[in-house]
């Protein structure tokens, strides 16, 4: 296996705003990252507009309020690079890698909550061929979340890796690496990217709200 000493970069992953601010999650990702960008040559601040209603409504994206916060941390703003047209990890994942490979980077590393680690992994995984790229992914704290919202918060992360397991290639026809294939999802079936929910995500989310409603009563 064979990777290029070429350059290195960090990516941080978007968790959301408060306001015009990262909000305390995303906050601790970031804070993960300045701690080590030292090592990097590039950072790539990933997230542009949630395409929940909050987000929607936004005049800012969440890739400009981390390089706003990461300048103020005294982070050199020449090696920032903002990556503002995704919406959720998959997208994420997929504009990221048109950077990377613009920049021909061969080795990155990227950080987000330990709550979300095992979707990003898998999706980043799914987007770079292995052999291609060297990838390290690194875990912050999760922030200030309640004990219910961290709860519903990691059952909803592990239905939908669950989903994506099962149905992204069987279903969906992406290949692992094919830039092509993964376009095609993330424009025609991706909720997030294309605006529409088919029978099999509309299952999906039944299926959540139904495990997050039963936890809810539970509580009283």
């Amino acid at each position: 296996m064979f990777y290029s000493m070429g350059k290195n970069g960090l990516i941080i992953l978007g968790g959301g705003l408060k306001g015009k601010e990262l909000n305390e999650h995303t906050r601790s990702r970031y804070d993960k990252g300045i701690k080590i960008e030292k090592k990097f040559d590039y950072i790539i601040c990933s997230t542009g507009q949630t395409y929940r209603n909050e987000g929607l409504r936004r005049k800012i994206s969440e890739a400009e309020a981390g390089e706003t916060y990461l300048i103020k941390k005294g982070v050199d703003k020449n090696k920032i690079i903002i990556e503002n047209d995704s919406s959720d990890t998959f997208s994420n994942a997929y504009y990221c890698r048109k950077i990377v490979d613009r920049l021909k980077m061969k080795k990155f590393t990227v950080v987000t909550s330990r709550f979300h680690m095992a979707k990003a992994r898998f999706l980043f995984k799914v987007v770079f061929p292995a052999g291609k790229y060297k990838i390290k992914f690194v875990k912050s704290k999760n922030g200030k979340l309640s004990r219910l919202a961290l709860k519903n918060r990691k059952v909803h992360e592990r239905m939908v890796l669950n989903f994506y397991k099962k149905h992204l290639s069987k279903t969906y026809g992406v290949k692992k690496g094919d830039m092509k294939s993964i376009k095609n999802f993330l424009e025609k079936y991706n909720l997030a990217t294309s605006g529409r929910m088919d029978k099999y995500q509309k299952e999906l989310t039944r299926k959540i709200n139904e495990r997050l409603d039963k936890r809810a009563k539970l509580l009283y």
